[in-house]
């Protein structure tokens, strides 16, 4: 994996954000750092937990913030409910890459044995192939009608300001079905950790609010939000927490911000998964 020093990705990411070079950006993660390219090993472990509350619950309609480049969620989400789930996938940025997205198809076909549903060139074929509709730009506020039995996310609520959590959380409830659910993914690590080695998962919890800021941005924007925030924010709007698991934690140690409760186990760990119900 391309690993580069996490304050030179800051300091580049914040240099692309003052000159809103988007496109750039993207350019160099798809063909320097290959960050954008497909590697499926294996089934990811959070898309058979989605699976499993979408089966449980018999969900038929879905919808999915932050999808990304390739759709590769949704693309396993297609082969192995056989386009019975109908998915609606926004994004606040188009995003999407058909190149990726197919390279992903056939990868995640042959893991699963499954007949390739054929390459895509456009929004249109996706939706005829694998029942998928992608709508970006788009927001959540853009949606009106209580159509989806369940919205989707994997780390993504990580990326969103406090004040955008509480917007999802009151905004969601507006499009979803009585009943309708939210499962979650969230990834509580130092994204700066996953391109560079030298530091801890939880490297930023050492840093004050007044700090952070320095390396914070739009592009790898993350709130810091713990486990136990989560909880107290889904308790706090009302949410039926129907599974809470914890993922695996990081080793403990002492020089975090007095932001974070050094004390809490909770404070270190590294993911966790909610399913969340309308009460």
């Amino acid at each position: 994996m391309f690993q580069i020093n996490w304050k030179l990705k800051a300091f580049l990411y914040k240099v692309f954000q003052s000159l809103r070079l988007t496109k750039s950006l993207y350019f160099i993660q798809k063909y320097i750092t290959r960050r954008s390219k497909i590697n499926i090993q294996k089934i990811d472990p959070h898309w058979e937990r989605h699976e499993s509350s979408i089966r449980k619950n018999n969900c038929i309609s879905l919808l999915e913030i932050g999808a990304g480049k390739s759709l590769e969620q949704n693309i396993y989400f297609s082969y192995i409910f056989n386009n019975q789930l109908k998915q609606t996938v926004i994004d606040i940025n188009k995003m999407i890459d058909f190149n990726l997205f197919n390279d992903a198809s056939l990868t995640i076909s042959n893991l699963l044995n499954l007949k390739f549903k054929g390459k895509v060139t456009n929004q249109e074929e996706i939706l005829n192939k694998y029942n998928i509709q992608y709508l970006a730009p788009h927001k959540l506020s853009d949606l009106s009608e209580k159509k989806f039995d369940i919205c989707v996310s994997t780390t993504t609520l990580e990326h969103f300001s406090l004040q955008d959590l509480n917007n999802f959380l009151l905004d969601v409830k507006k499009i979803l079905k009585e009943g309708g659910l939210i499962s979650s993914v969230i990834d509580y690590s130092d994204h700066y950790s996953h391109t560079d080695k030298n530091i801890k998962s939880l490297n930023f919890l050492k840093f004050d609010e007044s700090d952070w800021v320095k390396y914070n941005n739009s592009y790898l924007y993350q709130n810091r939000l713990r486990h136990q925030d989560y909880r107290k924010l889904f308790n706090d709007f009302n949410y039926e927490i129907k599974i809470e698991h914890k993922g695996n934690s990081a080793e403990k140690f002492q020089n975090i911000s007095n932001k974070f409760d050094a004390h809490d186990d909770e404070t270190f760990i590294c993911w966790g998964y909610y399913l969340l119900a309308i009460n």
